[in-house]
């Protein structure tokens, strides 16, 4: 006997597979809902700036392209918005024994200082005034409201 007429034959192989099939549908409707309320909410806000071009080596070529790098990146996702502290590194580091390369500039970005002293704060704020990106708060119009 095939494997499919046989757990239709068992008892209750009917009930429960028509009982899983309705769980399913009922699930699907709730993520469905939820994620279509949550959309119709609040959408994500716009990234501020623009986005800074790495360059041939994959790194950013200075400083302030790393940080804009992260502020683009971070004020796209409510998310990042609200968790991200951009810091910025140069991972060019000097090797006894070999010369000097010519590019010493390989900036990189991260949402924060957990990659130890050669990371760098990137925006200097008044968190009383301005969010993490260095920009004016408007708490009558905040970019993502916390009700979500």
């Amino acid at each position: 006997v095939p494997w499919p007429a046989l757990c239709a034959a068992t008892p209750g192989a009917a009930a429960a597979a028509k009982a899983r099939s309705e769980f399913r549908a009922v699930r699907l409707r709730r993520t469905g809902a939820a994620a279509a309320s949550a959309a119709a909410e609040h959408p994500p806000p716009e990234p501020e700036g623009p986005a800074p071009k790495k360059a041939d080596d994959g790194a950013y070529a200075t400083k302030a392209d790393a940080c804009n790098a992260c502020r683009f990146s971070a004020t796209a996702s409510c998310a990042m918005y609200k968790t991200c502290i951009c810091h910025a590194t140069n991972a060019h580091f000097e090797i006894v024994g070999l010369p000097e390369p010519t590019d010493t500039n390989h900036w990189h970005w991260a949402c924060g200082g957990e990659g130890g002293e050669k990371y760098d704060v990137c925006f200097k704020v008044n968190e009383l005034y301005q969010d993490p990106f260095g920009d004016k708060l408007d708490p009558n119009n905040p970019k993502c409201p916390d009700d979500e």
